[in-house]
């Protein structure tokens, strides 16, 4: 005969033992206030390169004429990396300038990252405070910049197309694409705090009424 096992505990059923209630809470999403923080702060350095980029862009529209100092300094990277077959000289350089002014390409994407520059800068600020028009200003601003960005790039490139040869083409034609996927990426990035639960509740408190029933 099998003699029973003493396992040193028992477990007893009580019909009466109320089940274990779940607390309410216990799924409850919970506002996230240090991811839009640390958005705002990229979106600060962000903007800050905006600004230089767009810079760039409008003293370029505003210089009538480069000095032969820069356009040798600008030529002579392209021109050393081919056999000398298509080497662009400064005429052909300063042509090319004349052409991506007057297409309006550098004013486009100077002014219009100048002003997406601005709006991130501004938006970066109040989303740091957890303000959720900083968050719209920067997404915005960012919207702004991509089209601008992209735009003002394939116009310069229509003028470098018309004018230039050799390495310079390939240049112009990569910064559409370049300028394209940061925009991309700064819209993706300021986008986050509207996207993501947590952070849109720390931009968006619930306030919850809470009514006393007792008299």
């Amino acid at each position: 005969m099998m003699s029973e096992v003493d396992l040193g505990f028992s477990m007893r059923m009580d019909e009466n033992q109320p089940e274990p209630v779940m607390p309410e809470n216990l799924f409850t999403i919970r506002p996230d206030t240090k991811g839009p923080k640390s958005v705002a702060v990229i979106l600060f350095f962000g903007a800050i390169l905006l600004f230089f980029l767009a810079y760039s862009d409008v003293a370029l529209h505003q210089a009538i004429d480069l000095s032969t100092e820069e356009v040798e300094t600008i030529l002579t990277t392209p021109n050393s990396q081919g056999d000398g077959s298509e080497d662009v000289t400064a005429e052909q350089y300063q042509d090319f300038h004349d052409e991506a002014r007057a297409s309006g390409g550098y004013a486009v994407r100077g002014y219009g990252l100048g002003l997406g520059g601005l709006l991130i800068f501004i938006g970066s600020i109040l989303l740091f405070r957890l303000k959720s028009l900083g968050a719209i200003l920067s997404v915005s601003g960012a919207s702004i910049g991509l089209v601008a960005g992209i735009i003002g790039s394939v116009l310069v490139k229509g003028a470098a197309d018309a004018t230039l040869v050799g390495v310079l083409l390939l240049t112009y034609e990569i910064t559409v694409y370049l300028c394209g996927v940061c925009m991309v990426m700064c819209l993706g990035i300021a986008a986050l705090p509207l996207i993501n639960a947590r952070s849109r509740l720390a931009l968006y408190p619930q306030v919850e009424l809470v009514i006393d029933s007792e008299e």
